[in-house]
């Protein structure tokens, strides 16, 4: 009977974490519209300390020179081409940086003191990859300015299903080089112990959550 009521609790723990997570990573469940360029032009909220990179979109205001105006995708080799000083590498750069950079451009030959603003439309999509026994197994958006959590990973895949262990979860990663590791995570006692730090998921990983051994 004990052993029941502890299994109980356990999971009532674990289905309260995971509706938490799943409230505070609604906003980027899915990759932001406007994917193709065409956006609303509006921008979106981040950082200044955002980094851009390629496939990003930005929009490029400048004040009472609606000509210059311009919505534009970052190319591969990290560079966008505006309104008369042509092309610009931005990609590596802070959103501030780029804002920055593109106000000195024009301000040293065609415009006297320009207010130029940019704005991120749409961002490159970073994922993450659910596999294994979960209630929806697949592939999770990260947020474009902040990290992602395996506790909020877990809850855009509705949780582990009632078969699943989430006492040996196993996490593989290919670093930049083409090195893979992988290690495993006892996925419970990080959300019911309060001194075990969440794992912070990195771009391209995969998660795998095995069967329960009956």
């Amino acid at each position: 009977m004990k052993t029941l009521l502890t299994t109980c609790v356990l999971a009532l723990q674990f289905l309260a974490t995971a509706l938490l997570a799943q409230d505070s990573v609604s906003d980027f469940s899915a990759p932001s519209s406007g994917g193709g360029g065409t956006g609303s032009g509006l921008g979106m909220v981040v950082g200044e300390n955002y980094i851009l990179k390629p496939s990003d979109v930005i929009q490029v205001n400048v004040y009472q020179e609606p000509d210059l105006e311009k919505q534009v995708r970052i190319e591969a080799d990290g560079t966008v081409t505006l309104a008369l000083i042509e092309k610009v590498k931005i990609s590596g750069m802070t959103v501030a940086e780029a804002q920055t950079l593109i106000t000195d451009l024009y301000n040293r030959d065609y415009l006297v003191n320009p207010q130029i603003s940019v704005l991120v439309v749409s961002f490159s999509p970073k994922v993450v990859t659910i596999l294994g026994s979960v209630n929806r197994p697949g592939v999770v958006y990260m947020p474009p300015d902040r990290d992602l959590t395996l506790t909020e990973a877990i809850a855009q895949v509705n949780g582990i299903s009632r078969l699943g262990n989430p006492k040996s979860i196993t996490i593989k990663r290919v670093s930049d080089d083409g090195r893979a590791q992988q290690w495993e995570v006892n996925f419970s006692r990080i959300v019911t112990d309060p001194k075990v730090k969440d794992i912070i998921l990195q771009e391209g990983d995969t998660v795998w959550v095995p069967e329960r051994v009956i």
